[in-house]
């Protein structure tokens, strides 16, 4: 018979075994889009450009401060850090979840980017300018693991539900203001930062299904 924090684990794996699922299906369905010019890249086009016509001075500035601060690279050495702090608690369920999570989430999409090989979206008068490709998006993917990890974390110490919605809720708000930074600054198209979430939360499923099970095994 399993013992009570077996069954919690056992719980947690099916929930991220359904995740995973879930996540990678609706990725998948994005990506064929994309692939085959369907209606969702009318929409990509037409909703950047509407938010290109409406960008002002004042929130360019704070949303390449967003974005800058969520750079893939940036991102990465955070989560470095904090993977040497829970290796030196000796915290290696922890340490794993932020290496495979993080580390491992981000060099997903650079493998993903160079198998969709889609081109960024064009302006005559662009806020940036960027020669990588745009599918998915790289700063998306890392805030999404990135938060997901920590989020994850401090839900694993939390001890009420109004705690856990709580930090899900800042965690997904930082996420989405990530996504917006990267349209509204034309580096990314709508299909790209929702392909990224996907892919993220997807990887964080896989990470913690792999995670959950050695420990339900051991």
């Amino acid at each position: 018979m399993l013992q009570p924090h077996q069954q919690s684990l056992r719980l947690y794996l099916i929930i991220s075994i359904i995740v995973l699922l879930s996540a990678g299906t609706l990725f998948a369905l994005i990506a064929e889009n994309v692939v085959s010019a369907g209606a969702l890249t009318i929409t990509d086009v037409n909703l950047a450009q509407w938010l290109h016509e409406r960008s002002t001075p004042l929130l360019t500035h704070f949303l390449l401060v967003v974005t800058h601060l969520h750079d893939p690279l940036v991102l990465s050495s955070f989560a470095a850090l904090i993977a040497i702090y829970f290796m030196w608690k000796q915290r290696w369920y922890a340490m794993w979840a932020v290496v495979l999570g993080v580390e491992g989430g981000m060099l997903l999409n650079l493998l993903a980017k160079q198998v969709f090989h889609r081109a960024r979206p064009s302006f005559d008068h662009p806020l940036v300018t960027l020669t990588t490709y745009s599918f998915p998006s790289g700063h998306v993917v890392a805030s999404t693991v990135f938060y997901g990890v920590l989020a994850a974390l401090l839900i694993s110490q939390a001890h009420s539900w109004r705690r856990t919605f709580c930090i899900l809720l800042i965690a997904f708000c930082l996420v989405v203001l990530v996504a917006f930074s990267r349209m509204y600054l034309g580096a990314h198209y709508l299909s790209d930062v929702l392909a990224a979430f996907l892919e993220g939360i997807a990887w964080l499923a896989l990470c913690f299904t792999v995670i959950q099970n050695y420990r339900l095994l051991r």
